[in-house]
């Protein structure tokens, strides 16, 4: 399993021409989409290669990612029942409009049953599923994130993806995923040939607690992958804080003015883990 989970790169699986393009796009995950972006009379005829290429060996490289339809469905049926004949015993399977826990318990079981280690995200992006949003969160110990379904969402509340309404959406989604030990992921930029506005969405999301952003593009992977990790100055503030804490023999340490209490080491502990896990330091 990927060590971080800063970018997922969205790739169609119904273009297997384009599957190795995109393991080497720089995105920590490569999720083939069986959902929408693959139009109704080509789900039969993707599947096998999109749960082929989950079943492949993990190696080094980003982690193998298929999402899969609704289980609500009858494609999301398909999609269960060609799981258990792949078998696959890795990589991460993407769940869409997820509205309870039990559906994650459901496909956990399976997963159990076929020996597999394989975890899961789940896409929250019904009013439903918001509403039950807790729950999903803390539903298996194989739950890797959660990721706001922003474009879905919006339609089912009927909310403007700016407004107060989504705004809400979104910390609720994060609060639940850390409060769990997740990571989340925020919603593609769709607007993906802007990247001035990528970047910035991708800043954006990291101060409202995302752990990670998905794409559509592999044009957008950079910049993600930039907003997500520590730069060398944040790295750098990180290490001299955790050194003067670690040498005051008080534990009270005072920066810039600023009293560094151990919430804040708690916070720089996790930037340098980070910055570790990227390969940045």
């Amino acid at each position: 399993m990927a060590l971080v989970l800063r970018s997922l790169l969205f790739t169609p699986a119904n273009r297997p021409q384009a599957f190795e393009k995109a393991l080497a796009s720089g995105a920590d995950c490569v999720c083939l989409d069986l959902e929408d972006a693959v139009p109704p009379d080509a789900k039969s005829s993707s599947r096998p290669a999109a749960l082929e290429f989950l079943a492949a060996p993990q190696g080094d490289g980003p982690l193998r990612a298929v999402r899969i339809n609704a289980l609500s469905c009858s494609a999301g049926a398909h999609d269960l029942a060609g799981l258990v004949d792949a078998a696959p015993q890795g990589g991460a399977l993407m769940m869409a409009k997820v509205e309870s826990a039990a559906e994650l318990q459901i496909v956990a079981s399976i997963l159990d049953q076929l020996g597999s280690e394989t975890c899961l995200i789940a896409l929250v992006e019904t009013a439903k599923g918001l509403s039950a949003v807790e729950s999903i969160a803390g539903a298996t110990g194989r739950l890797r994130a959660l990721m706001f379904g922003g474009v879905d969402l919006s339609a089912s509340l009927g909310a403007q993806p700016g407004s107060d309404t989504m705004r809400m959406a979104r910390a609720r989604i994060v609060h639940a995923a850390l409060a769990h030990g997740r990571d989340v992921l925020d919603v593609p930029e769709l607007d993906f040939r802007n990247s001035d506005k990528v970047g910035r969405m991708a800043h954006d999301a990291a101060a409202n607690g995302f752990t990670g952003k998905a794409a559509i593009h592999p044009s957008n992977l950079a910049a993600i992958n930039t907003a997500f990790t520590p730069s060398d100055a944040e790295i750098a503030d990180a290490l001299a804080i955790i050194a003067a804490f670690e040498a005051a023999p008080d534990g009270l340490v005072v920066i810039d003015g600023k009293l560094i209490e151990a919430p804040v080491i708690l916070g720089m502990q996790k930037r340098i883990a980070l910055a570790r896990a990227a390969g940045v330091l």
